[in-house]
């Protein structure tokens, strides 16, 4: 399915799912839609069914003028199309009658869209708990320390006053970072001085205010302290530095280095310093070989809810799924964190109320309160909200409210905000939900949305979550910054963008936790491919992370 969207998306054509469906019925898609393309003169903006049946007419009728015997069968599409739909009924209906071969992992159940019907539980799931496995886990309590979050800990009532803390507390934090790690930076002095200074390599710290480009293409940058306003320009013709201006967003703190213009009213920018991180990070390790799972975007309540693919995610990590392998790595599993969207929400975006099966919020939050009560009682749980869920819109995100912790009760679960620092057996992570992920995508050229974990590097180089007031991201303001990363994690986890990647910066881990919800009609209208149904998986002792595929 992959490979006909991507057949037609390299030409700018959108994909109805009842096209893609009508295309997928048939004995050999790939050849089918590589006789249609022949066909098309003008890739159109929306490819519709009419289109097609259009086309595939126009075919028969000609192989039908050269008496050719090839011809495509009359009920060919409704055969097949009953056929795929009674084949892969098994996608939307669990079974538990204990034929499947325990070495399998589920079967991507995202390929046909999930029937539309309303549930107001997920199917059960008998867990028959084998006596003879012992998993490591159970051998050790869980050790979980809670270093940053904002629960408990807000202030802001949103006057400018609060605005003001905010951006000074960043300014000062990030100001302190810059002189005292980079050597570049070491003498530092206000704007208000330069003029005076008599220096001729200047060099200030400041928060970005404005950033353009001018008539004859160099980059202008309006740079603040707390003294004064200076405009920096960075000439196209030092093809280095113009490059990292590219990385340049407004908001964030940043170092320059500079001279002044003959005239004194302008900065000509020689280098440009993020705050970054050191290349000689001592990573903390635990002293047992137990691991961390990071499941995020569940959005329990959606159509596209994967329930098949998270069912044997639920056998798998109670030991009754897998291989000899595959079990050994469940029983080393001592955490199951989630970075946010653990329910699709209501009104997060218009017309959500056409894709969920559970239009209650509450019963959202009941059905996956059901679901994690399955999760073996020795797997700590770590749980953070996000974009969808039932609190403030605006980060940092208090954690969930203590009526919906209630339905949780009798679940060893640790409940945090979003972005949360804390430890797991001494092993410390950064845990943000990553909505910002587009923000940066779309300031900074060179990033894509689709390589969460590129932006995630620059997000370390930043020391900074999301630097841009005013974008995707709504932030609110707290008197301290929790955006700002001013303690760098051994494992740096986000979730958002619904793909399985793992990456490494600097010593530090990345990874991007996947999702358990198919493609949406949003991402359809995109062109954008979830890669679901994947648990990226940490061993807490040597670092490593493996990515366990329930998809296919």
């Amino acid at each position: 399915m992959e490979s006909i969207i991507k057949s037609f998306s390299e030409h700018g054509t959108f994909v109805q799912p009842e096209t893609l469906k009508y295309i997928l019925s048939k004995d050999d898609p790939k050849a089918f839609v590589s006789r249609i393309t022949d066909k098309l003169i003008d890739y159109p903006l929306v490819l519709t069914i009419e289109k097609i049946k259009q086309l595939e007419q126009e075919m028969l009728d000609l192989l039908q003028s050269n008496k050719c015997e090839e011809s495509l069968p009359k009920n060919e599409f409704k055969n097949s199309l009953i056929e795929a739909i009674y084949r892969n009924k098994h996608l939307f209906e669990y079974q538990e009658n204990g034929d499947e071969n325990e070495d399998d992992i589920s079967e991507n159940g995202s390929d046909f869209a999930i029937p539309e019907q309303n549930y107001d539980a997920l199917p059960k799931i008998t867990l028959t708990r084998n006596s003879k496995w012992k998993p490591l886990s159970t051998e050790h309590d869980a050790e979980i320390r809670i270093f940053k979050d904002i629960t408990g800990h807000s202030t802001c009532e949103g006057t400018t006053s609060d605005f003001t803390k905010l951006f000074l507390n960043r300014f000062e934090v990030l100001r302190k970072i810059l002189k005292s790690q980079r050597r570049e930076l070491a003498n530092v002095i206000p704007i208000d001085k330069i003029k005076k200074s008599g220096i001729k390599e200047i060099q200030i710290v400041g928060i970005i205010k404005e950033i353009r480009t001018t008539k004859n293409g160099h980059k202008l940058i309006e740079i603040e302290d707390e003294t004064g306003c200076a405009n920096a320009i960075v000439i196209k013709e030092n093809r280095e530095v113009f490059s990292i201006a590219g990385e340049v967003i407004i908001d964030e703190i940043l170092g320059i280095k500079c001279t002044l213009s003959k005239n004194g009213d302008l900065l000509v920018v020689q280098n440009i310093i993020f705050p970054d991180i050191s290349m000689q990070n001592e990573r903390r390790r635990s002293e047992i070989p137990l691991c961390a799972a990071f499941v995020s975007d569940i959005h329990v309540g959606s159509r596209q809810f994967m329930q098949k693919e998270w069912q044997a995610f639920i056998r798998w990590i109670n030991g009754e799924m897998g291989n000899s392998r595959q079990k050994a790595v469940a029983g080393k599993i001592k955490y199951l964190v989630i970075p946010g969207d653990v329910v699709d929400g209501i009104g997060i975006y218009p017309n959500q109320e056409k894709e969920l099966s559970i239009t209650d919020v509450y019963r959202q939050y009941e059905v996956l309160a059901e679901q994690l009560q399955l999760i073996p009682d020795y797997v700590s749980i770590i749980m953070q909200p996000g974009n969808h869920d039932a609190v403030r819109p605006a980060e940092p995100q208090p954690t969930f409210e203590k009526e919906i912790q209630d339905l949780f009760s009798g679940k060893n679960i640790t409940f945090i905000g979003n972005p949360c620092y804390f430890s797991l057996h001494g092993v410390e992570i950064l845990s943000y939900h990553g909505q910002s992920l587009l923000d940066f995508a779309t300031n900074i050229q060179c990033l894509k949305y689709n390589e969460p974990v590129e932006i995630m590097k620059t997000m370390l180089k930043k020391h900074h979550l999301a630097p841009a007031y005013g974008g995707y991201t709504p932030l609110a303001p707290e008197h301290v910054d929790y955006m700002v990363i001013d303690k760098i994690p051994d494992i740096f986890v986000t979730g958002h963008v619904h793909l399985a990647k793992i990456g490494e910066y600097r010593g530090v881990t990345l990874i991007n936790s996947s999702s358990w919800q198919a493609q949406t009609s949003y991402q359809k209208m995109l062109n954008f491919i979830p890669d679901p149904a994947k648990v990226p998986i940490a061993n807490l002792k040597n670092g490593s992370v493996t990515m366990m595929d329930f998809s296919k």
